[in-house]
């Protein structure tokens, strides 16, 4: 591996230097406010008769905020370090300069009065006035091991050393290309906002508003004892009204004073709430300090104002994404201004190579039909418009080596595509309109059973995103079919397809006619859910040629672990339930052999074929109420998975691989700071070759900006990005690897979505405006650790790893988890109750 730090994939991630993070204002409560603080918890619950009202450290912390223009927040005692406790501190108040007592006394009092809707309430006030502010440097909270280097600290140094170093990074102008200078604005989450420079573009009824965001985190990498800054960007999309907004931004109107985010209640007419209101009491506590008061507009201004919403509009007129040029600058600026270099990756020989895309080539359906454990597959396509009988057709016409085998096809006529696949049409529109009428399937003789005949259902449905249907038939088609053992896969039905375009080539034109995407995209995923993929994913990982190629047969196990919280139905709050899906591939090195996929079946303790656990898992409820993330059950969650894992016995190698995320805390060994150590799945088995990996995407992973070796493009404020290689990092003797490669859209013809390496969206010309509408789009990365390599050798498992995301089982590019994983999670996702779930996200882009 080059050790040369000057080369290597960079990172938008800096190491924390915690003697250089400078130092707060620290508030020690004490135990009487504590007590003072449940009793005022307990009288609002009382008073409005539902146990889940209560006022929170966030609400008081929100309140501070508005009325001090400075970051703020509140501890209890689980969040301090056990020094913090061993010394007798209950909670603590952080937050970056002393509060004017006036200010602070107040603010509490007036938000005590608002919870209990008492005039007269004023315990909370004299408690915490009465307490002496100290200004700390962090350093005092810090411990540092001499010998291994481990940083051992309290959860709420963390949200610190954000502020500062976010503080520090802000301080200095960005020079955008060398010459355009930007400043961000300090808000009181840590973020940067670039306030002074919006972005606005108009559209055909009216003008759109975004503003660039850059949010900061701490995080660790495997194997590190120490932290890291991690920095990303996003535009933010102001959006054109304030239904379904949850946060806003406030400026007060001193620039060197950070921007405040606060929560609020967007209208609800039929509760009466006309117009947008502050939530948490924020503007009553401004009001009662005498600053001056604030409100929301009922319509947002045509410019950007001092309030500006947070939300996540379907449509706007600028495109999502900042540009991979945005990012490299960012990198450099930030690496000037806080003086360290930026975390680095190491290029490998390992490479991935080029997908095989397409659909199932006829001479392979019948091979791969008995991999999925069937004699024979039925496709029975339900349909209820001829417009979408028409695209099923040309969808499921590659399967066939004779293109006009379905051909004038009449219904309920069954026609064979090759020895082992069937298709037949059946007209089906009752069963698939939307509403809330009964639905059965009884009657259609093509979905009743039989001996080794697999049976999977290619249906029509009609879904517009803007206007979802009040009863969506999929939902419950899906589940009726799962009922009767049928996997399913639904074509939209309102798709219109792009117009042709002419193409020249040395002097030939030609016309390009568009291809049906979703109906073709439909079919491949039908035959996922049946468990039919054909010989590409050996293709992809085995090989003499391949650095790291598999070299002997195992079983490759993908661990999906998900909380399902269901959102709330009038005056009732359904119980949340745990997800565990478990989906294991057969691995073999005979290249052209498709591997069996199948999956664990909770019902009967037993492995069945994916279709068959797919089926099932889709008719019935979702997860499990007996089981949650709660620490209590963790034990039980890791029994599981273990009972599963023995089922396949010590004859062949195991590999697992789980996600980050949903693992967390689950498995100790899985952690950064504790990684290879600790349970991990399959502990208990003493599996004599059974391998770990840990994969990660998304906010904990470091984001990669460019590589520092081989060409770079003559534009000095232009990154060359990774292509192939996969790249390596250790630290602490753990090895982690970052596969990261340009997005399949930043690689397409679309120019739009590249323009982010051409330009920022500061800087696009006048005549190319109509970028600025486009999503433009740059790396997606995975993060790729061992946490136990079994008999492997651990790039070995790396490199395996890396293939089975790059190549995916069937469409033609990546995914962001290797196949086993990634097809365990996607049942889930398809699952019929999965839209109960509230999306409660409403950050920025």
């Amino acid at each position: 591996m080059n050790t040369d730090l000057s080369t290597g994939l960079h990172t938008l991630c800096y190491r924390v230097d915690f003697t250089d993070i400078g130092d707060l204002v620290v508030y020690r409560l004490t135990g009487e406010f504590l007590t003072a603080w449940e009793h005022l918890k307990n009288l609002v619950k009382t008073r409005a008769g539902r146990d889940e009202i209560q006022p929170s450290y966030s609400a008081l912390a929100m309140a501070l905020s508005a009325a001090s223009n400075q970051p703020v927040r509140l501890f209890p005692r689980w969040d301090l370090s056990q020094r913090d406790t061993d010394q007798g501190v209950v909670a603590l108040l952080v937050t970056t300069g002393e509060f004017d007592p006036w200010i602070l006394k107040t603010s509490v009092q007036t938000f005590e009065e608002q919870s209990t809707g008492d005039k007269d309430a004023n315990t909370l006030a004299p408690l915490i006035t009465g307490i002496e502010p100290k200004r700390r440097p962090l350093t005092e909270f810090i411990d540092i091991d001499d010998n291994t280097g481990a940083v051992a600290a309290p959860g709420w140094i963390y949200d610190a050393a954000r502020w500062n170093l976010a503080a520090r990074i802000a301080a200095t102008p960005m020079r955008i290309d060398g010459r355009l200078p930007i400043t961000f604005r300090l808000d009181t989450d840590a973020n940067l906002l670039a306030w002074e420079h919006p972005l606005s573009r108009p559209s055909k009824n009216t003008v759109g508003h975004a503003m660039i965001q850059i949010s900061t985190k701490i995080i660790t990498v495997p194997g590190a004892k120490h932290l890291y800054l991690s920095l990303d960007a996003h535009v933010s999309r102001q959006p054109y009204t304030w239904s379904f907004v949850r946060n806003t931004w406030l400026d007060r109107g001193d620039p060197s004073q950070p921007i405040v985010k606060l929560p609020v209640l967007a209208p609800y007419p039929k509760k009466g709430r006309l117009v947008p209101e502050f939530r948490g009491f924020a503007a009553e506590v401004i009001e009662s300090c005498g600053l001056d008061p604030v409100t929301l507009p009922a319509e947002l201004p045509s410019f950007p104002g001092p309030v500006r919403p947070i939300g996540k509009p379907r449509k706007h007129s600028i495109g999502k994404g900042p540009g991979v040029r945005f990012l490299y600058q960012l990198g450099q600026h930030a690496t000037d201004i806080l003086g360290t270099p930026p975390l680095r990756y190491q290029p490998t020989p390992i490479r991935v190579q080029q997908q095989v895309g397409g659909p199932i080539p006829p001479d392979k359906v019948d091979a791969s039909i008995v991999a999925a454990e069937a004699t024979e597959l039925r496709i029975v396509c339900l349909y209820a418009t001829a417009t979408v009988r028409r695209r099923m057709i040309d969808a499921l016409t590659p399967y066939s080596a004779d293109t006009n085998r379905l051909a004038g096809v009449s219904d309920d006529q069954p026609v064979r595509l090759t020895d082992r696949l069937t298709v037949v049409f059946h007209q089906a529109g009752n069963l698939l309109t939307h509403g809330n009428h009964a639905r059965t399937v009884d009657g259609i003789t093509w979905l009743e059973p039989q001996p080794d005949t697999a049976i999977a259902v290619l249906a029509e449905t009609y879904w517009d995103p803007d206007c979802p249907p009040e009863h969506d038939a999929k939902h419950t088609v899906r589940r009726i079919l799962g009922e009767h053992g049928v996997v399913s896969q639904f074509i939209r039905s309102n798709w219109t397809p792009s117009k042709p375009r002419n193409r020249t080539r040395n002097g030939v034109t030609e016309v390009i006619v568009p291809r049906d995407e979703p109906a073709i995209a439909a079919v491949r995923d039908l035959l996922r859910h049946a468990g039919v993929i054909d010989n590409r994913l050996a293709v992809a990982t085995v090989g003499r040629r391949l650095e790291g190629a598999l070299d002997r047969d195992a079983i490759l196990v993908g661990v999906h672990i998900r909380q399902h919280t269901p959102g709330r139905r009038g005056k009732t709050k359904p119980p949340t339930r745990l997800v565990i899906r478990l989906v294991a591939l057969h691995a073999t090195t005979d290249v052209n052999k498709p591997w069996y996929t199948e999956t664990y079946s909770a019902a009967d303790n037993s492995w069945v074929p994916y279709r068959v656990g797919t089926a099932a898992y889709h008719a019935n409820n979702i997860g499990s109420s007996t089981l949650s993330r709660k620490y209590k059950y963790r034990q039980d969650i890791r029994d599981h998975v273990d009972e599963a894992l023995a089922a396949f016995g010590r004859s062949k190698p195991l590999v697992v691989f789980v996600d980050a995320e949903s693992c967390k805390g689950i498995w100790p060994g899985l952690s950064n700071d504790t990684f290879g150590h600790g349970p991990l799945p399959g502990s208990s088995l003493g599996h004599p070759d059974l391998a770990v990996i840990r994969c990660a995407n998304g906010r904990r992973v470091p984001r990669a900006t460019h590589r520092g070796h081989g060409a770079q493009p003559k534009d000095k404020h232009q990154p060359a990005l990774p292509g192939s290689t996969l790249y390596e990092h250790e630290e602490g003797g753990v090895h982690s690897w970052l596969l990261a490669q340009k997005s399949r859209v930043f690689r397409s013809q679309e120019v739009g979505a590249r323009a982010g390496a051409l330009y920022t969206r500061w800087t696009v010309p006048d005549d190319k405006n109509k970028y600025m509408g486009k999503d433009w789009h740059g790396l997606t990365t995975i993060e790729i650790a061992v946490a136990r390599p079994g008999e492997w050798e651990i790039r070995q498992l790396a490199a395996l790893t890396a293939r089975l995301c790059h190549q995916a089982a069937s469409w033609d590019d990546r995914t962001q988890h290797p196949t086993p994983l990634h097809l365990a999670e996607r049942a889930d996702r398809d699952h019929p109750l999965r839209d109960e779930e509230p999306d409660d996200s409403n950050d920025a882009e």
